[in-house]
């Protein structure tokens, strides 16, 4: 007997070891590449006259992006001779902007009638790097050319910019404003600015103070995909023009449509909606604004819609008119973020770019960490192939039926077990009562 507490704690912890390993058995244990789980893959071909397995970059094509999984989880880059899966790094190229402002003492600040206006700024510290500078006026509606010099020692000067430009835009019936006062020039580290703004035959502006910022600008590399125009319908009761774009295409990750027009001078209030089946809109932008001037007093347009990042083929553009005439589209085309893959290839080596499955997970390589102390600009452009259907897919299982679906007499056979068990369980219950209650007493 005193062996049985034993005995039954052992059973115990093999029956949890049992469930334990079970349970282990069932996760999804991640597998090295198998060829028969994607269903495409095109050649990428390494450029000759590089080091040997050097970082190279290839950019995803149309082809790709269509049948890819989303958001490109499932593209492999695989050696082709051994099969091995070759580390790689996607990058978007969405630029970088780093931006610090200087604080600056105006002086000097007077009219020329005829001329310009001009002041003169005072970073106050010597040896700080600076590349653009903002005017700040209340003024509206103008357009001005502007010169800024930089000097060490506020008596020699030497031009930095003679060709900058400040504006502003303002319909106040609209409550619509676009402005840009900030004039860019080489990085210096001139301690004085003096600023010249050619007002000409017009009134000067109000200068209220200046700031003074250091700008380092990483620019975005774009994609483009070219729209076509599919249907155009003129509402004329709702006073609004519709555009349908279709893409031709799928997967594109695009984030700007731009529109052209030899139209000038208009300003329409416009909406966005994105498909994937020209059927169901869902609204990309609700109320944006376009417009071209070429007047004495302003010059420029703003032709493009940006929004969230979206993978839509078609876009419908509503425009509304107003008692205006339509206005004439003539083509359109939408932008997205370049992509381009980085790894180590050589040029004596052959590789494939997989893609096209759906079950893939995100890949996590060492190269993400290593490549912030890599150089990857101007690296060599490998060149992708023709698509092709790899010969090795096999079209994956459907999944088994439940184990009750493939037994349907279990359930029937326990739901009767179990309701004989009740029912015995129910009558030798009902006999303890009777011989534990006292008989019946006759009246």
């Amino acid at each position: 007997m005193a062996n049985r507490p034993k005995s039954r704690l052992q059973l115990l912890v093999a029956a949890g070891l049992a469930a334990a390993l079970a349970s282990l058995v069932v996760l999804p244990v991640w597998a090295d590449f198998s060829g028969q789980e994607w269903r495409f893959f095109k050649p990428i071909v390494v450029p000759a006259g590089h080091d040997q397995e050097s970082l190279v970059e290839v950019l995803p094509d149309l082809e790709v992006f269509a049948r890819a999984k989303s958001g490109l989880s499932d593209l492999r880059v695989i050696e082709a001779n051994s099969q091995r899966e070759v580390p790689y790094k996607l990058l978007v190229e969405r630029g970088e902007q780093r931006r610090g402002s200087i604080a600056v003492t105006v002086r000097d600040l007077r009219h020329v009638p005829g001329q310009h206006t001009s002041f003169v700024t005072d970073l106050r510290q010597e040896g700080v790097l600076h590349n653009e500078l903002e005017v700040r006026t209340p003024s509206q509606n103008f357009q001005r050319r502007v010169v800024v010099e930089g000097s060490s020692d506020g008596a020699t000067w030497a031009t930095l910019e003679d060709e900058g430009q400040i504006f502003d835009f303002t319909i106040r019936e609209r409550n619509f404003t676009t402005r840009d006062t900030r004039v860019k020039y080489p990085p210096s580290t001139a301690r004085y600015l003096r600023i010249r703004i050619i007002n000409g035959e017009e009134s000067p502006l109000e200068i209220t103070g200046a700031v003074a910022f250091i700008n380092q600008e990483l620019s975005p590399r774009e994609s483009e995909v070219v729209a076509t125009i599919s249907s155009r319908e003129e509402d004329t009761e709702k006073r609004r023009t519709l555009l349908v774009l279709d893409l031709g295409t799928r997967g594109f990750p695009s984030s700007r449509l731009s529109l052209t027009t030899f139209q000038e001078n208009f300003h329409r209030r416009v909406k966005l909606e994105g498909s994937d089946d020209a059927e169901t809109w869902n609204v990309l932008r609700s109320a944006e604004a376009l417009y071209a001037y070429n007047t004495p007093k302003f010059v420029g347009s703003k032709l493009s819609i940006g929004y969230p990042e979206s993978t839509y083929s078609y876009f419908r553009l509503t425009i509304h008119n107003e008692d205006n005439p339509p206005l004439p589209v003539s083509s359109a085309r939408t932008y997205g973020f370049l992509r381009k893959l980085i790894f180590p290839g050589s040029p004596d080596s052959k590789y494939r770019l997989y893609y096209g499955n759906s079950e893939a997970r995100q890949p996590s390589y060492e190269l993400e960490h290593i490549l912030p102390y890599l150089v990857t600009e101007n690296l060599p452009l490998a060149q992708l192939g023709s698509h092709t259907v790899n010969p090795l897919y096999a079209v994956p299982s459907p999944p088994p039926n439940p184990f009750t679906e493939r037994n349907p007499w279990l359930l029937p056979t326990v739901i009767a077990i179990a309701s004989l068990i009740i029912g015995l369980f129910l009558a030798n219950l009902l006999r303890q009562i009777r011989k534990v209650l006292p008989p019946p007493t006759s009246s």
